[in-house]
């Protein structure tokens, strides 16, 4: 499984590299701009026990030289089981995670803007209460949720209020979490209703009262004051395109509405991983093994994101040649059980499952750090906190999980983690430089896709030599035509069509493949058109 992994890997690679660089598919920059400790939200934090205001900081990475204005924006939250760094058993759990630099210096050379975001921490893990440990890691996860949501609005703020200082689409934002972050971005593309935490399992059962009290932790948004919560940006909306997860899991499937404010959904997550189901099964204490509450992993939210139509958008990056999704296709028939968590099998749409060699226990593949820098940093944490940290007991305990620990392994995850991104990503967000290079229509949403039979849209002839007849339904007339090239360049403008019937003339063109786009009052219609 391992040599299937890495071959399938290496000929992915062989197929974006015999192509041309195209923005958000390649890294199309070689410098990064980083502006770190940007606060973009105040709140409460219950950290250290007693309420306290805490400032929510945020690093952005943007391209060096890069002239647009308008990029799509990946907000990425870390990994760290809502405690500290160190504190939480792990040596991972910050902004400076080597996985998120690297992960934010890659999209940003890909063209996005990326921001490395952090949120409040805090809960009770080691309490012998199994209420305690669920109501504090509900209430926890609850907070992320709304500090990601006050991210999104600070940066719509930003735009529409500060001269949009980081150069961003305010409706191209995608939320990226990476293990526990995972729980968060999934959080916070479905929990909208303050009745989806008051179900069975979020009920404490000594006191039958929620976990989740509005007047103390606020509304799903955060959007309004609360003895723990102090509303910030309200007025923006909260909303973005695209949720990925990395590991974590969604809190309960039932969260999962198929409404159209809801984001396309991609995800990753290592089928042996201990700490967070694949599909359905629980969450335990990382260092403890306790049971803390039943979950919906990755597998079970991608496939009823994929069941409810919230990921339609990305259909045409199905038809993709590409040897990841081939991959995934032959997964599909395959069951799986991981011990605790129920069946199911090991292949979906649009959740790229990693298969450690036979089957290993392992989690967070593509993480990695640096003894001798942890052994330099361990005495400084524990002279300031006076904690009693070990670097060896730490390194021992991430080995783990994570066996053959190695920048070269976490990168070549990396890999093929932003491989399998970067189409769906150009789908959801309506990225027109690369959906076209990838040879199909980018729209913003399901519902501007148009099929052609519903307007009646004929090319004729396809192939041609000089010119092709365009009609439609007298009902359906085409309001303007945009021809481009396979590099995503526009090459033909027709506006104001304002007739069922059109006639292109090919020009100067070159011979090749290009892409029409037909827009219609109902949407948009694309035709793949070939000139000799």
């Amino acid at each position: 499984m391992k040599k299937l992994n890495l071959l399938l890997l290496m000929l992915c690679c062989a197929v974006f590299s015999s192509q041309a660089q195209t923005r958000y598919l390649d890294q199309v920059f070689n410098q990064v701009s980083v502006t770190p400790g940007v606060t973009y939200a105040t709140n409460v934090s219950i950290l250290t026990g007693a309420p306290a205001p805490l400032d929510l900081k945020m690093n952005v990475y943007t391209p060096v030289g890069d002239d647009e204005t308008d990029r799509p924006v990946v907000i990425y939250f870390h990994t760290g089981s809502f405690l500290p760094q160190y504190f939480n058993g792990q040596i991972t759990g910050g902004l400076l995670d080597s996985t998120v630099v690297e992960m934010c210096t890659r999209l940003a050379k890909m063209g996005y803007v990326a921001i490395a975001a952090t949120y409040r921490q805090g809960w009770l893990p080691l309490a012998p209460d199994q209420n305690a440990r669920t109501s504090t890691l509900l209430q926890a996860a609850y907070r992320g949720i709304q500090d990601s949501r006050a991210c999104v609005r600070f940066l719509r703020k930003s735009v529409a209020e500060a001269g949009n200082p980081y150069g961003i689409d305010p409706e191209k934002i995608v939320m990226w979490g990476q293990g526990t972050g995972g729980y968060i971005s999934l959080g916070a593309a479905y929990l909208d209703s303050y009745s989806e935490v008051v179900i069975d399992k979020f009920i404490n059962t000594e006191t039958l009262l929620p976990y989740i009290d509005t007047t103390i932790h606020g509304n799903v948004y955060g959007t309004n004051q609360a003895l723990l919560n102090v509303p910030n940006h309200v007025g923006y909306s909260s909303d973005f395109k695209m949720a990925v997860n990395m590991g974590g899991a969604l809190g309960d499937i039932s969260w999962i509405d198929g409404f159209d404010s809801e984001p396309a959904t991609i995800g990753y997550h290592v089928v042996t991983d201990p700490f967070a189901p694949f599909g359905d099964g629980p969450v335990i204490v990382p260092t403890t093994g306790d049971f803390v509450v039943a979950v919906s992993g990755t597998r079970t939210a991608v496939a009823k994101a994929n069941e409810l139509g919230n990921n339609d958008v990305l259909a045409d990056v199905l038809d993709l040649p590409s040897p990841l999704t081939a991959y995934v296709n032959a997964l599909k028939p395959i069951p799986f059980q991981f011990p605790g968590q129920a069946p199911t099998t090991l292949g979906e749409d649009h959740i790229y499952p990693l298969i450690p060699p036979n089957f290993r226990v392992e989690s967070g593949p593509w993480d990695w750090w640096s003894k001798p820098l942890l052994d330099a940093i361990i005495p400084a944490v524990n002279a300031t906190y006076g904690t009693t940290f070990n670097s060896d007991s730490l390194h021992h305990d991430g080995l783990l999980t994570n066996p053959n620990m190695s920048p070269q392994k976490a990168r070549a995850y990396i890999d093929t983690v932003l491989t399998y991104f970067a189409p769906r990503a150009c789908a959801a967000l309506g990225l027109g430089d690369c959906c076209v290079a990838l040879g199909f229509e980018c729209v913003t949403s399901v519902e501007d896709l148009v099929d052609a039979g519903e307007v009646g849209l004929f090319v004729a002839p396809n192939p041609a030599s000089e010119e092709m007849f365009f009609q439609s339904r007298p009902e359906s007339p085409m309001l303007d035509i945009q021809l481009f090239d396979f590099s995503g360049r526009l090459v033909q403008t027709h506006n104001n069509v304002k007739s069922d019937v059109f006639l292109l003339q090919r020009g100067s063109l070159p011979p090749g493949m290009y892409v029409a786009k037909v827009r219609f009052e109902k949407g948009v219609s694309s035709q793949k058109l070939i000139f000799r």
